[in-house]
Order: C-alpha cells, then structure tokens, then sequence
C-alpha cells in the first residue's frame, strides 16, 4: 500500500473529550473518499502519511489516540487552530512538516 493511501479523522471536543478521537479511517478508496468528504465539509486537511499510518494502525474507530501519539497531534490540531486563526485574520501562513512529528518507534508502520 502506498503510504500516501492512508486518511484518518479525528474529533477533538474540549469540553467533551479527554483525547481526540478517531472518527474514520481508511486505506486506498476509502481513504480518498474520507479527504472527498472532508473537502466538502470544508474541513482542515493537513497530509502527515507517518501520523496517519500510526493512528490507522493503532486506533480503532471511536478509540481515542495512543498517549504516545498525543504529542504528534496536538501539534497538528494547533496547526489547524493556527491556520484557522490566519483564515481569519492574515498575517503569516502557519507551516507544518510531517517528518518532525514525533511518532514513538512503537507506533511507527
């Protein structure tokens, strides 16, 4: 499998949930149907193939993420917060690289 050919979403509710949450994943079409999806929901895709290699094969659907991968997403849910916030109000364009993510050897696939 190609590793571009993964798609994982997550759901991240302050008040609600104590982790973010896996709410889809995929592989292949299913994976290209959950970006479609998020396209037309105008939700925030951010391509981190080693991040969501980790959450397809660690996570289960309605699974909240791997303690050893919280730090990985939440620098890529401030990412989306900040990219909202440049949506917004301008400025600089927030920036994010896939290979300084800290996935632990343990969640690497």
């Amino acid at each position: 499998t190609n590793p571009e050919h993964y798609s994982v979403a997550l759901r991240y509710k302050q008040k609600t949930d104590r982790a973010p949450v896996v709410i889809a994943k995929g592989t292949d079409h299913m994976a290209m149907k959950i970006r479609e999806v998020a396209r037309e929901h105008d939700i925030t895709i951010v391509p981190a193939p080693p991040l969501a290699r980790a959450l397809y094969h660690t996570t289960e659907l309605e699974q909240e993420i791997p303690d050893g991968l919280f730090t990985a997403v939440a620098q890529v849910l401030a990412f989306v917060f900040q990219l909202k916030q440049y949506r917004k109000r301008g400025g600089q364009r927030p920036k994010i690289q896939d290979y300084d993510l800290p996935i632990p050897p343990e969640h690497r696939h």
